[in-house]
């Protein structure tokens, strides 16, 4: 599942002094293609069963991910208990009750508690306004997301919209990968991400939209305007998610956020983009079609 396809963290620079660098790195094609493949075929068969089956796959996502951020922000010494069961609150509630949005919201709410509570059961108090500070970013980074990832499917038209979400985002990382490597000369985050430029960001906004227009086609519960609407806001997303996480890594001088998924680093590294998609192409299509 690409993310960060466009090579951007290929020439990260050593890490200041102090700064540890975790483990990552790619490992050839055939490593790729060896968690791609299983990877697509699991998020399809998930997708098309909906429910539990959807919302199992994601907590997984989600465990992971959190893992790896929390790691990344190791030196903050998150509460890292309270973030994982809040993620998981909001997750489970999001599939178990209607509306999902209230789901979410609850597992929000109820983060903030698990986080005041895991602070006042420290023993040492040192640097606790940081530590909570990061717990709870995590929380709202990686749980928020996906569980609007398990409410998108929840939507009466879900299968249809998740679909949406994830084309739009994978295509447009590979087309703005192809675009830079091809016509790629002016930088347009230089100092987060040297290697993305303006022209291959074009090129993967102008394919991203079309594919989420494409898959528009075969939905009779959004038209060809919103389809195009959508997928403009679900590239602007994806765009933002994947330099977020390049700032994340950069400031602390690593080139991937784990090496689970072997040749595509870790699974922060995957699904950076989705993280700011997600939220962004549920609330548009609640507000365009439902």
């Amino acid at each position: 599942m690409p993310a960060d396809i466009d090579g951007s963290e290929v020439a990260e620079p050593d890490p200041p002094p102090g700064r540890r660098r975790l483990p990552g790195g790619g490992s050839g094609l055939v490593s790729r293609l060896a968690v791609a493949i299983p990877g697509v075929a699991v998020a399809i068969g998930a997708i098309a069963l909906g429910g539990v089956a959807f919302a199992a796959c994601v907590l997984v996502v989600a465990a992971f991910a959190l893992y790896e951020f929390y790691a990344l922000t190791a030196a903050a010494r998150p509460l890292r208990w309270a973030g994982y069961l809040a993620a998981l609150i909001a997750i489970v509630l999001a599939w178990a009750l209607q509306p999902a949005e209230r789901g979410v919201l609850i597992g929000l709410t109820a983060s903030l508690g698990l986080v005041a509570v895991a602070g006042l059961i420290l023993s040492r108090r040192d640097d606790v306004t940081q530590r909570i500070a990061t717990t709870s970013f995590g929380v709202l980074y990686v749980g928020l997301p996906l569980a609007l990832l398990v409410a998108t499917r929840e939507l009466p038209d879900g299968a249809g919209a998740v679909v949406n979400v994830l084309v739009g985002t994978w295509v447009f990382d590979t087309a703005a990968y192809a675009g830079g490597r091809l016509w790629g000369r002016r930088p347009i985050a230089p100092l987060t991400s040297p290697n993305k430029t303006l022209e291959g960001t074009l090129v993967g906004l102008v394919a991203g939209t079309f594919a989420v227009w494409i898959a528009g086609l075969y939905m009779d519960w959004i038209t060809g305007v919103e389809s195009l609407l959508l997928g403009v806001v679900v590239c602007i997303g994806a765009y933002l998610g994947d330099l977020f996480e390049s700032l994340l890594k950069r400031d602390v001088g690593t080139k991937d956020s784990g090496r689970i998924l072997l040749g595509h680093g870790g699974v922060l590294d995957r699904f950076d983009a989705l993280l700011f998609s997600v939220p962004a192409a549920y609330f548009v299509t609640v507000l365009l079609v439902q």
